[in-house]
């Protein structure tokens, strides 16, 4: 996803793979989560941690690091700023106002809204006195957005910009390509297409799902990415599906690793559903969805891989028979 703007402001989303981040000089570091990810690279998740512990020593004197409170990695990475003199400011979403020292950002009074997102109210604390944004709006699902945008709106106020401004344009933004993306909506069927590859990402956005569709049935349709991360998180994937009502698991996508005589069955065999099933091809995914598939389902389909070629047939599909049926 990119945007070519014309302000003097740069924004990336800075990548830890191969320790690519560390050849940037962020001015300010929106850290969001510390999981372990990409064994091939880090092996263990000290090695990890060791790379944003390099990442955030690049931030200078008149910049800040944001962290989200709620995450634990991200908490660590934190009180390490402070101890660096960094400036530092956590975020989270938070059930009441309670006085802290320093600087802090706070989403309070999280609802759903009718657009499938939430409405929640904002407390800044960036420079002395409380900033206070009430009524923010989200069309995108998902609580993890709700501290995505907490965080958008934090950079925006140490930018001078008008916070309430941001926070308007928040409640028109669609989402990004390969998050949460409806690829399409015929014959009562809903598909959308996530490029969740790690445990904690496909939990947020089956949870996402099962908040923006409380009452229909989720189909999730994942393509497991690298060996390397397949047998490095087994334990964390075989937990991650439990907001789903159907799971179908493919072969895994080797991407940048040699292919092994290791198999996604397993994973299935040890995955703690009961409804999930094992379908190495993604041609023959495609069949059984085409045949079992229903009117009020949604389905989901999670890869970094080339699975999204699943959930783009599969709307096509949906919407050719529908002109069909007409």
């Amino acid at each position: 996803n990119a945007r070519a703007g014309k302000g003097i402001h740069f924004v990336i989303e800075a990548d830890e793979y191969d320790r690519m981040f560390l050849g940037l000089k962020p001015l300010y570091a929106v850290i969001t989560n510390i999981e372990h990810d990409h064994p091939d690279i880090y092996p263990t998740p000290a090695d990890f941690r060791a790379a944003f512990s390099d990442f955030i020593k690049l931030i200078p004197e008149n910049g800040a690091i944001l962290a989200c409170g709620e995450d634990l990695g991200a908490n660590s990475l934190m009180a390490e700023g402070r101890r660096l003199g960094k400036r530092v400011i956590g975020y989270r979403v938070a059930e009441s106002h309670r006085t802290e020292s320093g600087e802090w950002m706070l989403a309070l009074d999280v609802k759903a809204n009718s657009f499938g997102g939430f409405t929640f109210n904002v407390i800044l604390r960036l420079y002395g006195s409380p900033q206070y944004v009430s009524g923010v709006q989200l069309r995108v699902p998902g609580l993890h957005n709700v501290r995505n945008a907490l965080a958008v709106l934090g950079v925006v106020g140490l930018l001078g910009l008008d916070v309430r401004q941001a926070a308007q344009a928040l409640g028109e933004f669609l989402g990004a390509g390969r998050r949460f993306e409806i690829k399409g909506e015929a014959r009562g069927i809903t598909v959308v297409d996530d490029y969740a590859h790690h445990p904690t990402e496909i939990r947020a956005t089956l949870a996402a799902a099962r908040a923006r569709f409380p009452q229909r049935r989720i189909w999730a349709v994942w393509q497991p990415h690298t060996y390397s991360r397949v047998h490095s998180l087994f334990d964390d994937f075989v937990h991650s599906f439990s907001d789903a009502d159907k799971v179908i698991v493919s072969e895994i996508y080797a991407a940048r690793e040699a292919k092994q005589d290791f198999s996604a069955r397993k994973v299935v065999e040890a995955i703690s559903h009961p409804s999930a099933q094992f379908i190495a091809g993604l041609d023959d995914i495609r069949t059984y969805l085409v045949s079992h598939l229903k009117p009020g389902d949604v389905l989901l389909v999670l890869s970094a891989g080339d699975a999204d070629q699943v959930s783009a047939d599969i709307a096509a599909w949906l919407k050719k028979s529908e002109v069909r049926h007409d």
